[in-house]
């Protein structure tokens, strides 16, 4: 198991799907700009491309999810990077079976921190929470991994 940090790769892929939402724009077109501002490691890019990937291709089934957990919050009223976070953190939860729940949940609560609104970690945390402990990701981090 590698012991590298993936936070890069999650700032990464926040970073341009936050600037796919301000822009519109498509991941090639946004890409450029994000590397001359955040110059990153090829396997760090990759994974976070992934990342981006898996978002735009399950974003209906992201929404649904985030919507279900927030009850009477719509996603287009949450703070657009708690939105971007949430998506990158579900992606790894349902299609990156290798991390584990705990290194998922903490390190989104960390990017919130450092990059969204003085509430956005405590929601963050408390949506991923309930989702993992509601599908029992905790208790069954092995099977996980099968």
């Amino acid at each position: 198991m590698s012991t590298v940090s993936k936070r890069p790769s999650r700032v990464f892929a926040m970073q341009l799907l936050y600037a796919m939402e301000l822009t519109s724009g498509t991941p090639g077109e946004c890409l450029p700009g994000i590397l001359q501002s955040q110059p990153i490691q090829d396997d760090l890019k990759k994974y976070g491309m992934s990342l981006v990937d898996l978002v735009l291709e399950h974003r209906k089934e992201l929404v649904e999810v985030i919507e279900g957990l927030s009850h009477s919050w719509k996603i287009d009223r949450m703070p657009i990077l708690d939105k971007i976070i949430l998506e990158i953190a579900f992606i790894e939860l349902l299609y990156k079976k290798e991390i584990p729940v705990k290194v998922i949940i903490q390190e989104a609560v960390q990017i919130a921190n450092k990059f969204s609104t003085d509430d956005s970690a405590r929601f963050i945390n408390g949506l991923l929470d309930v989702y993992a402990k509601s599908h029992q990701m905790f208790i069954d981090q092995k099977s996980r991994e099968e």
